[in-house]
């Protein structure tokens, strides 16, 4: 009988031994690094050098943590597929940024280092992060390729509901349409973002398969990610749309992968 998805803490024979629990341990310190860069953010000035410094902390937090959770259970495959999003994503920014396509013209600043043809490095590695993220956590619970994909692809897209506005906010980029916008950012930002993220879901699907169960740190970064955002939005930043959208957003991704896990761990013991 199939009972998945559930959590999953340890690796599949590709990360067993000594190098997967050495993965699992950089993924744990790498999430701690990722909390404790998102909690110290709002305690500095907005727009200041520590708070670029912080942003690329947590991004290079979120892209370790997940690159070594999926170690754990793929091996080395989450390394290449890790530096295949990277390397990809990159190279989207690039176009983006000079053309406008996919996600309408913007600039960035200077303010993110380092930089290389006018794009941080952070923002490939960002992509790279969420997107292995988005892979642990809810392609378990879909049926079909198609189905996760777009679950995939929906759960990145939501993240955005918060970068998007924090980082303009912080002067990261600017945008120089905003008709019509969300908190000034245009919408077919988003539709650019969901189809970067349906490209790299289908890159990370194919190098990576599809995990028996969901994992575990993996569940726990999208959900910190959702709850420090909503928090840091209606505390912090004093924007309670934000904090609506991103918490509604990501919220949904969240209470989905909780309650399917909880409902199979159910089924589990009543068997």
């Amino acid at each position: 009988m199939n009972t998945r998805p559930m959590l999953e803490g340890g690796g599949s024979q590709a990360g067993d031994g000594a190098r997967g629990n050495v993965a699992a341990r950089i993924a744990s310190f790498a999430f701690g690094a990722l909390v404790a860069g998102m909690v110290a953010t709002p305690l500095f000035p907005a727009g200041g050098s520590q708070r670029a410094a912080l942003a690329v902390l947590v991004v290079m937090s979120l892209f370790v943590c997940a690159t070594a959770d999926a170690f754990v259970t793929h091996g080395r495959r989450a390394i290449s597929a890790a530096a295949a999003l990277v390397v990809v994503t990159f190279f989207v920014e690039v176009i983006g940024s000079s053309t406008g396509f996919p996600f309408g013209e913007y600039d960035y600043g200077d303010a993110l280092v380092p930089q290389v043809a006018g794009v941080p490095l952070a923002v490939a590695f960002a992509w790279a992060g969420i997107t292995l993220v988005a892979h642990g956590t809810f392609v378990a619970l879909a049926p079909n390729t198609l189905i996760r994909v777009v679950l995939m692809a929906g759960a990145i897209t939501a993240w955005d509901a918060f970068l998007d506005p924090q980082m303009v906010g912080e002067g990261y980029w600017t945008w120089s349409d905003s008709s019509p916008a969300y908190r000034g950012i245009p919408l077919v930002n988003y539709l650019g973002w969901f189809a970067t993220a349906c490209v790299t879901s289908l890159i990370t699907l194919r190098m990576l398969g599809v995990p028996r169960n969901v994992r575990a740190i993996s569940r726990g970064v999208y959900a910190t990610l959702a709850v420090l955002s909503t928090v840091g939005f209606i505390v912090f930043f004093d924007d309670l749309v934000v904090a609506l959208v991103g918490g509604l957003a990501m919220g949904l991704g969240v209470i989905a992968s909780f309650s399917a896990v909880s409902f199979v761990a159910r089924r589990r013991r009543c068997t």
